[in-house]
């Protein structure tokens, strides 16, 4: 077996979760990986708040989706997730949701580099080794 898929196995995960787990990390150590994990759990309503006046600043499209403390702009594939006080960028990767950068104090900034990312995804670093990682599974 692969080094990879003993260690998914170590940690009770598949290829693919340990993946996540793992570009969580680097993006942003613990919290980020607490993030990852947490379930949809009751959004606060100060970051229902700061996501609503976020994207009346951006006027771009329709307000994201809300679902826990997670907010999924439709057809873009990206999502905010709000955690430690901060909002993380996701976007979507071969039909999951996967961390796309460091946290940031609010969720236009957030949701800036979660964009930026989707159109850099192809070339970014170490998203190649991830991939190979998922296919461990």
């Amino acid at each position: 077996a692969s080094v990879a898929r003993r260690l998914a196995a170590g940690c009770e995960r598949t290829g693919v979760e340990l993946a996540l787990a793992v570009r969580a990390w680097r993006v942003g150590g613990a919290p980020a990986l607490a993030v990852l994990e947490a379930p949809g759990a009751s959004p606060d309503p100060r970051a229902q708040e700061e996501v609503a006046r976020a994207f009346v600043e951006w006027g771009d499209g329709p307000p994201p989706r809300p679902r826990g403390n997670r907010w999924t702009v439709r057809g873009a594939g990206v999502q905010l997730r709000y955690g430690d006080g901060r909002w993380w960028p996701y976007r979507r990767e071969r039909g999951r949701w996967w961390p796309a950068g460091p946290a940031e104090s609010d969720p236009a900034s957030a949701l800036a580099a979660a964009r930026e990312e989707s159109r850099t995804a192809a070339g970014a670093p170490g998203v190649e080794g991830q991939a190979s990682a998922s296919r461990t599974a």
